[in-house]
C-alpha cells in the first residue's frame, strides 16, 4: 500500500515536472520570437535574383511647356513719293510803257468776240504796228470786278488772244505781238457802275522794252 502511494506521488510529481518544462518552454519562445523581431532590420532592397534584370522605373515625364514664339515683326514699307520737280520759273516780263497812238478794245460782259465797233480800232492799230515793224507790243486781257479771279484771268486771256489774233490777220506779224492776262486786278475804273465796268472789258496795248 506504501509503495503503491509513493509510485502514485512520483507519477504526479512527474507530471507537474514535464508540465512546468513545456510551460517554461513555451514562454522562452515566445518572448525569444518576440525579442528576435524587435532586432530585425526594416525592409530593405529585396534581393535580386541572379540572372534577372533590374527594373528600372522610367522616370517622371517632364512636362515642358511650348517655347514662346519670338515677337513677330511687321515690316512696313515705306512708298517714296515722287518728287514733282519744281517748274521752271517764267522769265521776267519786260516792262510795258503805254502807247498812245493804239487805242483800247473793249468787249461785252462775259464776251471775247471782237465786236463790229472795235473793227476799225483794230485796223488803225495794226496800220501804225504794221510801220513800226521793230516793236514789240504786249496786249493786256482785263475785265471787270464781277466773277472770280481765276474766271477773270482765263477770260481776260482770251480777249488779249482775240485781240492779237485779229491783228496778225490784218498782216502784223506775230513775232511783234505778246499776249498776258490781268483779269481783274488792274481796273481802270473802280467805281461801281456799269459805265465803270464797261470801261474794264477791254484790251489795252503797251510797248516792250527789255530790263536793264
Amino acid at each position: 500500500m506504501s509503495s503503491r502511494c509513493n509510485l502514485s506521488y512520483f507519477r504526479f510529481c512527474l507530471c507537474l515536472l514535464v508540465v512546468a518544462m513545456l510551460s517554461g518552454c513555451a514562454s522562452r519562445k515566445i518572448v525569444t520570437t518576440v525579442e528576435d523581431q524587435s532586432y530585425l532590420p526594416g525592409p530593405g532592397p529585396q534581393a535580386q535574383a541572379p540572372g534577372a534584370e533590374a527594373k528600372i522605373s522610367p522616370p517622371a515625364p517632364v512636362q515642358i511647356g511650348k517655347p514662346t514664339p519670338p515677337p513677330v515683326t511687321k515690316e512696313v514699307r515705306v512708298e517714296e513719293q515722287p518728287i514733282a520737280p519744281t517748274p521752271p520759273s517764267k522769265p521776267p516780263m519786260p516792262q510795258a510803257r503805254p502807247i498812245p497812238e493804239l487805242s483800247d478794245i473793249f468787249f461785252d460782259f462775259d464776251q471775247f468776240v471782237i465786236r463790229d465797233d472795235a473793227r476799225s480800232g483794230l485796223e488803225a492799230n495794226a496800220g501804225v504796228l504794221k510801220s513800226q515793224s521793230g516793236e514789240k507790243i504786249l496786249i493786256e486781257g482785263h475785265c471787270d470786278e464781277r466773277g472770280t479771279s481765276a474766271y477773270n484771268l482765263v477770260l481776260g486771256e482770251r480777249r488779249a488772244q482775240a485781240t492779237a489774233g485779229y491783228l496778225r490777220d490784218l498782216g502784223v506779224p506775230s513775232a511783234q505781238i505778246q499776249i498776258t492776262s490781268y483779269g481783274k486786278e488792274r481796273p481802270f475804273c473802280t467805281e461801281h457802275s456799269e459805265a465803270c465796268w464797261q470801261s474794264n472789258r477791254r484790251t489795252h496795248f503797251s510797248r516792250l522794252s527789255a530790263n536793264r
